[in-house]
């Protein structure tokens, strides 16, 4: 199976974005704030004619599947499950936290990637991530949702990036790093559909895919399966 055309979709910030990787990658954005579930589907027969491809002959359909807004989530993954259902398309949950390593390594030079985003309660979404050349990048231990003292940091690490605005912005998350780490660099990529569309096609060609009903919200207590 050719690894293209790939959907992918994110309802994962305030506006929603559809992109699809063909020849090449077309993208649609929703204009307006928290609009997800009156756009998502027009966006999405819109890009599908741009690019001339049916949705039933879609490769995969990727969607961002957390951590961020809880509703916002459910919408991405309800539209993606749909989808996937509807024309027996494999599907591909993938987490921002992995898209967000992967953004971060097409500026690095290291290949350790500490990645962090701001949670609720004083909490902090973390994982771990390394370069794979296969998988683009591979997750070291589990996704952790906690405040930063209790955070689990990777044992033996030298140096890595640290990823995310929250690194620059909350000492906890400083001291964590700085007693683990001889030398850090901060990264703060944005996530993009380009950067998602290359993850999305890694884990594809790696055979991790599922059916609708394994694609579903990642809120970091549930852990991804990959």
């Amino acid at each position: 199976m050719s690894q293209l055309p790939i959907l992918l979709i994110d309802t994962s910030a305030s506006r929603c974005a559809v992109g699809l990787a063909a020849d090449v990658l077309y993208q649609r954005f929703g204009e307006e704030e928290r609009k997800s579930a009156q756009n998502l589907l027009p966006l999405v027969a819109e890009i599908a004619q741009s690019a001339d491809i049916a949705l039933n002959d879609l490769s995969a359909v990727a969607v961002m599947a957390g951590p961020g807004s809880f509703t916002g989530l459910r919408i991405g993954v309800g539209v993606a499950q749909a989808l996937a259902m509807a024309n027996k398309t494999p599907g591909i949950a993938l987490s921002n936290l992995a898209v967000l390593a992967l953004a971060a390594a097409e500026e690095s030079e290291l290949d350790t990637f500490l990645v962090a985003l701001a949670a609720r309660e004083g909490e902090f979404y973390f994982a771990a991530y390394t370069l794979d050349e296969n998988l683009g990048v591979r997750l070291v231990g589990k996704e952790q949702v906690a405040p930063a003292d209790q955070l689990i940091m990777p044992e033996g690490l030298e140096e890595a990036a640290l990823v995310g605005d929250v690194w620059a912005s909350e000492e906890s998350l400083r001291l964590l790093a700085a007693g683990s780490l001889a030398r850090a660099s901060h990264f703060n990529p944005g996530v993009s559909l380009e950067i998602m569309a290359k993850l999305a096609a890694k884990r594809l060609a790696a055979g991790l895919v599922g059916d609708a009903s394994s694609l579903r919200p990642n809120y970091v207590k549930e852990q991804l399966d990959y």
